[in-house]
């Protein structure tokens, strides 16, 4: 009897702790600038200012080991940033392969709370830039990770880049982060 009360305690236990573990994950609501829009950030997410005003939010995403990641949020007004076609092309001339070769990236369409979005991925060798071609250093096995999600009032576009282990270590939290949208 004493042995099914201590299996029962830690059943008990451990779902609780799951429990925890869940709400713990939620993270924190972040508001997406004077659009009306929120999402759920992980706690562990460092706020930083945006550097600029096209920016709605920005996160540093610590890694595990080494580099840590970038999360960005975009928006450029209703009608403006260019068509989702323009993005991929523009952030596929930031991409190559170890020998210089063109990288394509990898595409998928879906929902995010009840708006479309687009998500799209390249790896490789990494010069983030605002135009067209590489514009800044080359950054060895880098991954990004955007969504453009489409809404009423324009798309919002949101990045997770970085080392590529650093991105793998936070899609789950990512994605879950877009498609918390609302």
């Amino acid at each position: 009897m004493i042995e099914g009360m201590s299996v029962a305690r830690a059943v008990v236990g451990l779902v609780m702790a799951g429990l925890a573990a869940v709400a713990g994950a939620a993270g924190k609501n972040v508001a997406l600038g004077g659009l009306g829009y929120g999402v759920q950030v992980p706690d562990t997410w460092v706020s930083e200012q945006p550097a600029n005003t096209m920016r709605l939010a920005q996160f540093q995403v610590p890694a595990k080991e080494g580099e840590p990641a970038s999360v960005i949020a975009y928006y450029f007004g209703q009608g403006s940033g260019g068509s989702v076609e323009a993005n991929v092309q523009r952030w596929e001339s930031q991409f190559t392969t170890s020998d210089g070769k063109p990288v394509k990236a990898s595409q998928r369409k879906a929902k995010a709370g009840m708006f479309p979005v687009t998500w799209v991925e390249l790896n490789g060798n990494y010069a983030r830039g605002a135009g067209m071609g590489p514009q800044g250093p080359v950054l060895p096995d880098y991954t990004l990770l955007a969504a453009i999600v489409e809404t009423p009032k324009g798309s919002i576009t949101f990045h997770l880049y970085g080392p590529k282990t650093t991105v793998a270590q936070s899609r789950k939290a990512y994605e879950a982060m877009v498609n918390s949208i609302k």
